[in-house]
């Protein structure tokens, strides 16, 4: 417990500790989404949305046309799109145009963003998502609406 709160205040991520299981290089352009279970390193340009479980990188000169959802996300780099995640870390060369859905987020001085913040948590928010869909599946269509 103690070594965790020491962390930190260290501003050392969970993700520092995890093994990279795939990299996308500098010279890489993906066009597509990704998916999966592990860790992914970001240095070139994608273009569709990421969901990885344990954690995202984006490295200073990734650029990412889509969304993010991640348990952790460090940014380095850019992305434009919307990021929803446990722990978001923005650092100093980043530049973020969306908005995030975090639990915890540590912005460095320096760092850019564009959108709307909303820290809480995500288990919460995707719960919340499904009242609402399942509140309007409930409506009949030809049914007028009041509220």
């Amino acid at each position: 417990m103690i070594k965790d709160e020491r962390r930190k205040e260290a501003g050392v991520s969970n993700l520092d500790s995890m093994p990279i299981n795939t990299i996308v290089g500098n010279d890489i352009v993906f066009k597509g989404d990704l998916f999966g279970d592990s860790v992914i390193r970001i240095d070139g340009k994608v273009e569709g949305n990421i969901s990885l479980k344990q954690g995202i990188i984006l490295g200073e000169k990734a650029y990412v046309e889509g969304n993010m959802e991640s348990d952790y996300i460090i940014l380095f780099g850019h992305i434009k799109g919307n990021i929803k995640s446990k722990e978001v870390i923005l650092k100093s060369t980043c530049s973020v145009q969306g908005d995030i859905v975090a639990d915890a987020v540590e912005i460095e001085m320096g760092s850019r963003y564009d959108g709307n913040l909303k820290i809480s948590h995500i288990e919460a928010v995707n719960k919340d998502l499904e009242m609402k869909s399942k509140t309007l599946e409930m409506v009949p269509l030809n049914k007028k609406v009041e509220g």
